[in-house]
């Protein structure tokens, strides 16, 4: 459930700006989310994650709860500290056939019928099937 659907009625009209804002915030907030659950479900502290960045605590506080802008280069940074790799899902809502498309690897679309990409894929970062992930979860 999003903020929008939390605090508007559904009839609620948004202008291109206001829905762009609502997309924004929940991908930020998505994002971190998952970052801060695969912390606490490794053990790591956002201490220990400044540490193997080389940053301050306060960096990393910063852009675990959406005060300063995450950059893909600071999302892989974080993904390769913990040894997660992530995976990015686009989703084209506005798409007459209901397509969504997964990046598999470089350059590499595969075209998900969307039930099925919803039965594969909870999160956008999921590091379960990573070789790390394994170590920890023994």
């Amino acid at each position: 459930m999003s903020a929008k659907d939390m605090f508007y009625p559904e009839s609620k009209e948004f202008s291109s700006a206001e829905e762009r804002a609502f997309a924004r915030e929940e991908l930020v907030y998505n994002v971190t989310e998952d970052v801060l659950v695969a912390l606490e479900d490794l053990d790591v502290t956002k201490k220990e994650l400044a540490r193997r960045l080389g940053k301050s605590r306060s960096f990393v506080t910063q852009v675990l709860s959406g005060a300063r802008n995450m950059t893909l280069g600071t999302l892989s940074d974080i993904c390769f500290s913990i040894g997660a790799k992530p995976k990015i899902t686009f989703t084209i809502e506005s798409s007459e056939q209901g397509r969504d498309f997964h990046w598999e690897n470089e350059n590499t679309y595969t075209d998900l019928k969307r039930d099925d990409f919803i039965q594969q894929y909870e999160n956008i970062i999921d590091c379960r099937d990573h070789p790390a992930w394994e170590n920890q979860a023994a």
